[in-house]
């Protein structure tokens, strides 16, 4: 019964830890902004209220020169406006590859607040979309997104 108990108390400790180190990564990987309802980069139509906060996901790799920017010109302001973005860091616990070589990278939020009904267009570009003479391996994916958003009341 003895060794039970103490495997049961091993158990919730384990259970406990694992709790606190995933609320730790989860506080330390949000970043500062509100990004209100989030949309991923393969979303393509968006729809939101008037008022409504939201933001636009794009997993990166900067280290790389992945760098993300929305792209001239911006949406009409009467319907969508910038609210500011960021670039959350994964703190090197998801990697994947780029370029063949394996990388940490993040997330850039960008955020929108929605104004007047109606519709708008939001085109993010990644730096290699601004190389006149991209390489052959980047796909449209890695260079530039457009998404449309529809502000219905």
């Amino acid at each position: 019964m003895t060794k039970r108990r103490i495997l049961l108390a091993v158990a919730a400790v384990l259970v406990v830890v694992v709790a606190a180190g995933a609320v730790g990564v989860h506080l330390l990987t949000r970043g500062r902004l509100d990004h209100g309802k989030v949309f991923t980069a393969t979303s393509g139509q968006l729809t939101v209220k008037p008022g409504q906060l939201f933001s636009i996901e794009v997993g990166a790799y900067p280290s790389w020169g992945d760098i993300w920017h929305t792209a001239a010109p911006g949406p009409d302001a009467g319907t969508v406006r910038a609210a500011g973005e960021e670039f959350v860091d994964n703190l090197g616990l998801v990697s994947g590859h780029y370029d063949n070589v394996l990388a940490s990278g993040g997330h850039y939020y960008f955020v929108f607040r929605a104004g007047n009904p109606g519709q708008a267009t939001i085109t993010l570009r990644s730096r290699y979309g601004d190389d006149p003479h991209p390489s052959a391996d980047k796909t449209p994916e890695m260079l530039g997104r457009t998404f449309t958003v529809d502000v219905r009341a």
